[in-house]
């Protein structure tokens, strides 16, 4: 049992994604380092320079959306267009639902946004599941957001150990004791840690999750689903 929510098995999979607990520091701070590595991307990509001056703007007439504050906002006046860009990061069982629903997430937003600087606007997600997995949809993101095979497989590294370093956190607090306990935890972490070793090569390949159906995921509800992050 989960020493955190009481809720539900203490398994890797409980523990990288769906414990409510841990959404506000563990998850989050996972998630942020994804969107720093992308922003870091992006500062060299357009040659930007830091600056300690805040812009102010006054807003006459404020139209209140409820999702305003994707990941990253890009407005590219030169090419006259917006993008908006979304991480997740979610297991296995709901990787197609996350990645459709940051797709569609910003929609309302992305209309608002179109009217008042007249341009075009995409918002592209980019999800993988805690131990890299990735859907069919991925590289055609990727291709996108101009992302290298050598920062993406970093990204993927990072996610990696993240995920390790809060099961090894959890572990070291020592929550749970036993002989019987010790050694169903060890049995537990050892894929995540597999996994995270794998992933040291500089450029390791994609991996993209195998299903029988190409459809679009539909909204099934589980006892137990992902948190966003």
């Amino acid at each position: 049992m989960c020493q955190h929510c009481n809720k539900f098995g203490k398994t890797v999979d409980h523990l990288a994604t769906r414990c409510e607990k841990m959404l506000g520091h563990d998850y989050t701070r996972r998630h942020n380092e994804v969107v720093r590595c992308r922003h870091l991307l992006l500062l060299n990509r357009y040659k930007f320079k830091s600056s300690k001056r805040i812009r102010s703007h006054t807003n006459k007439n404020c139209l209140k959306i409820r999702n305003n504050r994707p990941d990253i906002f890009i407005l590219d006046k030169k090419k006259n267009k917006i993008t908006l860009i979304e991480v997740g990061i979610t297991s296995q069982d709901s990787l197609q639902i996350v990645e459709t629903e940051k797709l569609r997430k910003y929609d309302l937003l992305a209309n608002e946004l179109g009217l008042i600087y007249k341009c075009s606007i995409k918002t592209i997600p980019y999800v993988m599941t805690w131990d890299g997995i990735v859907t069919k949809y991925h590289k055609s993101h990727l291709k996108r957001l101009e992302i290298p095979k050598n920062v993406e497989a970093y990204i993927q590294s990072i996610v990696l150990k993240k995920t390790v370093e809060t099961i090894s956190f959890d572990r070291r607090r020592g929550l749970e004791s036993g002989l019987n306990a010790e050694e169903s935890w060890e049995r537990a972490s050892m894929g995540v840690i597999m996994r995270a070793e794998m992933h040291e090569e500089p450029t390791p390949p994609l991996k993209e999750e195998k299903r029988e159906e190409d459809e679009e995921p539909t909204n099934n509800i589980n006892k137990e689903s992902d948190l966003e992050e």
